[in-house]
């Protein structure tokens, strides 16, 4: 009696849900723009998540003092040649609205202009400014989820997936130039997609974009210029997948069909390099500007970034040390150089064990440069600088590729929560260099803190952490299976994947190479592994992005339906 109870109970109750199941469905399919409004706020919202809790919970990080020379000096060759001037004179914006706020609040009168030469630091300024960073963060990772997939269910899988990610937020929460070159470098691994995504002609303005966002990139960090290269490596590697592309779907018919194709590709590529050469040109033209109008010479400092490079030096054996110099002093062409490398030589002899970067660059200035007020004297000790990185590299010797290649190996084992603690430590820097950052003694971050305080943040949010024990060669083989998945997805489906393929391939060389580049100029530090985890998890997301499309949205065919009905006829043809 009671089984039929429940049966009677249980059988209305399921017409019931169906019922209001596609009453749901039918009102939902009847208010297409309520879906499209709703959609977009809830997948943004996910997005935003880690960064609302993150402001209302962490104090904000600070990049050691770099951070604090990139906003509290005045515009000069710190602020123009050693750091990316971008952010120096960005940030400066809502540092300007939270000092103007405190002033208005005690009754005071804002500050004026001359306020962007010597600022104060403030927590309303920092919050802001800190604020304005993860803002800027959620509608670029808004923007790049959009480009790489047209199925809203598969936006959100990635949107979690990066949500669940504390790199992107926890560089959003930190004081840096690295910041805002995060967000660039989103930007332009969104831009160049959608470029690689016409199938004809790419709009100007799409190509304006482009160049754009390349100039204010490489204003932020000058390593950002490689990326001039991502397009033109993306369309040299379509032509190689198009002219391949009708042997892996087996229609050999289809290879005149290619050659147009291909020639299209080509002519983007030269499109693709005048724009990058354009914005690296404009982006020296503008630091050349910006050092006139404050009346500096205009030097560049690879050279003193190199310094820090030659600390590999201290942990080599006496006897490679000095045949590494003896050939860095052979190659030196000029006397200043050979004084710099004997200064080097002396300096290690002495104190190899401690060796200090910057202490030995202020003494190296003080011997070649006594004259601190002299700018042609302090031209001529970059131009020196510059003279000893040649003398090093051209050509390199084994003993610097070796330590390249070991410090580069050690960034293929790195994971995302080592990068994530290295922004903690470097937070604590100040705690032993409080003489250096004396602003900062007042601020919310620093104030009645220590340094086991700091990374104990880092300890006890688990988010910080995850994902543990997965280094970056894991991402680069989960890449390869999505990479074969593409394709094999491509194949059985017949969909054109040439652009998304050979894009994703190109995002991941130039991290490559900007990750090389930078072992090969400066000592490993994890911060130095940014801009390829940026364009790696970009990777990712395109390859994800571009399989669900292949497999479920009725994208663009492999080839023509004309084109397919023509080959299918020759094919029969042939074997006729």
């Amino acid at each position: 009696m009671s089984y039929r109870i429940g049966d009677r109970i249980f059988l209305p109750s399921a017409a019931n849900c169906v019922h209001v199941f596609v009453r749901f469905r039918s009102w939902i399919t009847a208010r297409p723009l309520l879906v499209s409004f709703v959609a977009p706020a809830i997948l943004f919202a996910v997005i935003m998540a880690p960064s609302i809790w993150m402001l209302s919970v962490i104090p904000p990080l600070w990049k050691d003092v770099d951070a604090y020379l990139q906003l509290t000096r005045p515009p000069g060759s710190e602020t123009i040649l050693q750091y990316g001037p971008l952010y120096c004179f960005i940030a400066r914006i809502p540092l300007y609205v939270g000092y103007a706020t405190d002033c208005l609040r005690v009754g005071a009168s804002p500050p004026g202009l001359s306020y962007f030469d010597h600022p104060l630091l403030t927590d309303l300024g920092v919050f802001l400014l800190v604020g304005s960073q993860h803002l800027a963060l959620a509608l670029t990772s808004f923007y790049v989820i959009a480009v790489t997939t047209r199925l809203l269910w598969v936006r959100f899988i990635i949107a979690v997936t990066w949500a669940a990610n504390p790199l992107f937020y926890t560089l959003a929460h930190c004081v840096g130039g690295e910041t805002l070159s995060m967000i660039l470098v989103l930007l332009i691994g969104a831009t160049g997609l959608r470029i690689i995504r016409h199938s004809h002609n790419v709009p100007k303005k799409e190509w304006f974009l482009l160049g754009i966002l390349l100039w204010l990139c490489t204003l932020t960090r000058q390593i950002n210029a490689v990326l001039a290269g991502l397009l033109p490596l993306t369309f040299v590697l379509l032509v190689l997948y198009r002219s391949s592309a009708f042997r892996f779907v087996g229609c050999q018919s289809c290879a005149g069909w290619n050659g147009p194709r291909c020639k299209q590709s080509f002519q983007k590529a030269i499109v693709a390099v005048a724009v990058g050469i354009s914005s690296i040109v404009l982006a020296n033209a503008s630091l050349g500007t910006l050092c006139y109008t404050v009346k500096i010479p205009y030097h560049s400092v690879v050279g003193f970034a190199f310094f820090g490079r030659l600390k590999f030096l201290a942990t080599l054996p006496v006897e490679e040390r000095n045949q590494l110099l003896d050939k860095a002093n052979k190659n030196a062409n000029s006397a200043d150089v050979k004084g710099l490398i004997s200064l080097l030589r002396n300096e290690f002899n002495g104190r190899a064990a401690s060796w200090d970067a910057g202490a030995f660059t202020n003494r190296a200035r003080a011997s070649l440069v006594p004259s601190e007020g002299d700018l042609a004297r302090q031209q001529r000790f970059y131009h020196a600088l510059n003279g000893m990185l040649a003398a090093f590299l051209w050509p390199p010797s084994k003993i610097l590729l070796s330590a390249v290649a070991t410090d580069f190996k050690r960034s293929q084992r790195i994971t995302i929560p080592e990068v994530v603690a290295f922004l903690f430590v470097t937070t604590r820097f100040y705690f032993s260099h409080r003489d250096v950052m004396p602003q900062c003694a007042s601020l919310i971050t620093f104030r009645d803190k220590n340094a086991d305080q700091i990374f104990g943040i880092f300890k006890n949010h688990s988010y910080f952490r995850h994902p543990k024990n997965v280094s970056y060669r894991a991402f680069l083989l989960v890449w390869i299976v999505l990479l074969a998945a593409l394709f094999l997805i491509a194949k059985m489906r017949k969909r054109d994947i040439t652009g998304v393929a050979s894009y994703a391939t190109a995002l991941i060389v130039i991290a490559i190479l900007m990750m090389l580049a930078n072992c090969l100029l400066a000592i490993f530090q994890p911060r130095y592994t940014l801009p390829m985890w940026e364009l790696t998890l970009v990777s990712l997301s395109v390859l994800f992005g571009g399989m669900m499309d292949a497999l479920l949205y009725q994208s663009r065919p492999l080839y023509p339906p004309e084109l397919n009905d023509q080959a299918k006829h020759l094919d029969r043809v042939q074997r006729s």
